[in-house]
């Protein structure tokens, strides 16, 4: 050979690939390297400095470093410095990474066959990983923050109410396309409103209700809705429905059940910083027949309880609450418990495990091992919460795992893939924040791995078919929406 470094059963080389093939003839059983990320994970390892492979076969001890190949034009950015076995059939690659910065094409690590590998066959292997990176796409109708969405089923984002930079509410009913990036205005509300409930019936019809006409706290009855509106996306059109709550609302959640009627929670029902001002019970609501009930006092929470969250556990006919707050002020009881409400026989149980710090305005995300993992949120006025848990009802348990990176109040979180949760922008104790954080629940780690576009707070980040849709701010007058996506 006129290279005899090189390794023959390279299959990037005319050589090498007859090589393979030759020499694999008879040789048995067929070796295959994995790695836990799918194609719609955060490949992470640029930041922790290290990826992990399974082997199906115990042959760990025969690869080393100068077996693995990165990609042009990425060879000075991602540098392999060792590869050692974690098991017989586990690697670890070693990694240094100088630089993260436009890695817009995708990034290649290639596997050659060891020289002394014998008995199996392998002709070598090439994982490929794509990084999001922010950009601008398309637009809203209009600048404003708080905004009220909900996704559609044929993936388009339902934007609701909302307020502009100058401080006024807004009646704005929109859809926005994450295929175009176009915005197209459906008839506005009754009223201006922002912080309204909001849930999608499995008709794809969707139901918004309370919320409040001014921004701040209300300084009369009249400033929260009681109104209930029902919006067609199909025929566009934005109806405020006949009757309404039995109590005015803001703050309260809103669950649309398989029936068809809907379940609302909770929430502030009159001026006030005293808990007498916050909302215990539950009220269903008749879609069919245009009825509102307050529920019996069996389904109560022990106290008043506002900005909690709320998700519609089906499979067990309960919708599940967590976190929240029982007043305004400083003097707030914030909750750490997880309750459920039985939508058969509408009782409420307090379940096991409680988490270490109560906490309002939570994120909660389902993770595939069933554990609920709960983000950010408000542990006193004014003040957000940098920790991140989860409960798992099976194990009656709560578990720390770990820190966002800084305190973020107003921060959008988005689920990314199964076990990827990215936190975007939020106020940091006196400034706006334009960091991109990821949570990978794998791992139980938490990195910084980008920045957004602008700064934003009081914006929205939803998950759509091009990447997690970033857009929103009440201070902004930008319109633009961002993406931080693959391609």
């Amino acid at each position: 050979m006129n290279a005899p470094k090189e390794n023959i059963f390279d299959p990037k080389s005319l050589l090498g690939g007859s090589a393979a093939v030759l020499f694999g003839i008879g040789f048995g059983t067929d070796l295959k390297i994995t790695t836990r990320y799918l194609e719609s994970d955060y490949p992470t390892f640029v930041k922790t400095e290290y990826l992990d492979l399974n082997l199906s076969e115990p042959v760990s001890i025969y690869f080393s470093k100068s077996d693995f190949q990165i990609s042009d034009p990425y060879k000075s950015d991602l540098i392999v410095r060792d590869v050692y076995s974690l098991s017989d059939t586990k690697l670890r690659v070693l990694f240094s990474v100088s630089s993260r910065s436009e890695w817009r094409d995708p990034v290649s690590i290639l596997i050659t066959r060891p020289k002394d590998l014998k008995g199996y066959d392998f002709y070598g292997k090439e994982f490929t990983f794509r990084f999001p990176y922010p950009r601008f796409f398309g637009s809203i109708s209009e600048a404003k923050g708080y905004i009220t969405t909900e996704k559609l089923l044929d993936g388009r984002i339902l934007l609701v109410g909302g307020v502009n930079p100058s401080g006024s509410t807004l009646s704005t009913v929109e859809i926005w396309n994450p295929e175009t990036g176009l915005t197209e205005l459906l008839p506005p509300l009754n009223q201006n409103l922002m912080g309204l409930s909001i849930c999608r019936l499995n008709s794809g019809k969707v139901v918004v209700s309370g919320g409040k006409s001014k921004l701040g706290n209300p300084t009369a009855d009249s400033d929260l809705s009681d109104r209930i509106y029902m919006i067609d996306t199909t025929n566009r059109t934005v109806d405020e429905l006949p009757f309404v709550m039995q109590k005015r609302r803001i703050g309260h959640t809103m669950v649309c059940l398989n029936n068809g009627d809907v379940l609302v929670s909770g929430g502030q029902f009159k001026v006030g910083n005293e808990p007498d001002a916050i909302a215990n019970d539950h009220e269903y609501i008749s879609l069919s027949e245009f009825t509102s009930s307050i529920i019996g006092a069996a389904s109560d929470f022990s106290i008043g309880i506002h900005f909690h969250r709320a998700e519609y556990d089906e499979a067990n006919t309960r919708v599940l609450y967590f976190g929240g707050r029982d007043r305004l002020d400083q003097f707030a009881l914030f909750s750490n418990r997880v309750y459920s409400i039985d939508t058969s026989s509408f009782t409420l149980k307090t379940l096991s495990g409680s988490f270490p710090a109560g906490r309002s305005n939570v994120t909660y995300v389902k993770m595939p091992n069933s554990d609920y993992v709960i983000f950010g949120g408000n542990i006193r006025e004014a003040t957000g919460s940098k920790s991140i848990e989860s409960w798992n009802e099976r194990n009656a348990a709560t578990y720390s795992l770990g820190f966002a990176s800084r305190f973020k109040n107003g921060s959008g979180i988005s689920k990314f893939s199964d076990e990827q949760v990215f936190f975007t922008g939020g106020v940091d104790t006196y400034y706006k924040s334009g960091i991109l954080e990821l949570y990978d629940h794998f791992e139980r780690k938490n990195f910084i791995v980008d920045t957004m576009m602008l700064p934003r707070s009081d914006h929205s980040a939803i998950l759509t078919s091009k990447g997690i849709a970033i857009f929103g701010d009440s201070a902004l007058t930008d319109a633009r929406v961002e993406i931080y996506g693959k391609d």
